[in-house]
């Protein structure tokens, strides 16, 4: 009798097993520096910011250049206003303390968030710097990790070993989640930078923009802005689209949109 109920479930484990299907859904991501609403026309005008992130519906939404109730922006709460104008969950992490507020980073999210740390990051040159790191529902049966950046901006050789530093900080942190990553936002490098090599060799796989690549539209226009991801164990993702919006006159940086397809 023992042999015969062992048997039985062993068969049932199989097919329960066996019925386990790889499930699929689509993620969009956006990355946008949005310089704090301060359009290139020299005109503060966030609700310009908040109608492109609207139209462009994220899932989830890494924003720079954040202003947290300063004097340049009016003493607004910039992720609240965000996040209300788009119907998005707002979450901001200080920088520093900047004419009577503070100034940052942001990100929006329609997926519930499991944890949030603003992590601080090494030291820039000039500006502190930190991350924000999210644990995201996806799915019931699946998490991933979410993380907004935006690295120092110095230009010289001492940048390039500040901006990688931060990297190291940040994957070191990620790596004790162990879920698959998604980072985005403006890493102030170049895809062949240090920093990026390093991303690389961390077993991160880069979302390749195409001819039209230079995020960066201020005097000298670069390609800063980025998406990667790691996969780990089930959870896999494969690009689908990426475009960088034309828009030039709402910020010195264009809005990063790319698809993703998450298997897991």
């Amino acid at each position: 009798m023992k042999r015969i109920i062992l048997l039985l479930s062993c068969i049932s484990l199989f097919s329960s097993c066996a019925s386990k299907k790889e499930q699929s859904t689509s993620l969009k991501i956006m990355s946008y520096n949005i310089r704090h609403g301060e359009g290139l026309d020299s005109t503060l005008d966030l609700t310009r910011s908040a109608k492109i992130i609207k139209s462009q519906a994220p899932d989830l939404c890494g924003l720079q250049e954040i202003d947290n109730f300063c004097l340049r922006s009016n003493n607004l709460g910039q992720t609240d206003y965000l996040a209300q104008e788009t119907i998005m969950k707002g979450t901001f992490g200080k920088f520093m303390s900047f004419q009577g507020g503070e100034y940052g980073m942001a990100t929006l999210s329609n997926k519930t968030l499991i944890s949030t740390k603003v992590l601080q990051l090494p030291m820039g040159k000039i500006e502190p710097r930190s991350s924000i790191v999210h644990e995201v529902q996806i799915d019931k049966d699946c998490n991933i990790v979410f993380a907004n950046v935006h690295f120092d901006w110095i230009t010289d050789e001492n940048g390039n070993s500040i901006r990688l530093s931060q990297a190291k900080a940040l994957v070191k942190y990620i790596d004790t989640l162990n879920k698959a990553v998604i980072i985005t936002g403006d890493f102030n490098c170049k895809p062949d930078s240090p920093t990026m090599q390093y991303f690389a060799e961390q077993g991160f796989m880069f979302v390749h923009k195409g001819k039209d690549n230079l995020s960066f539209q201020g005097k000298n226009k670069l390609e800063i802005d980025h998406v990667i991801y790691r996969n780990a164990g089930s959870v896999k993702f494969k690009e689908k689209s990426v475009r960088l919006l034309n828009e030039p006159i709402v910020s010195d940086h264009r809005p990063l949109i790319v698809e993703l397809e998450l298997f897991f």
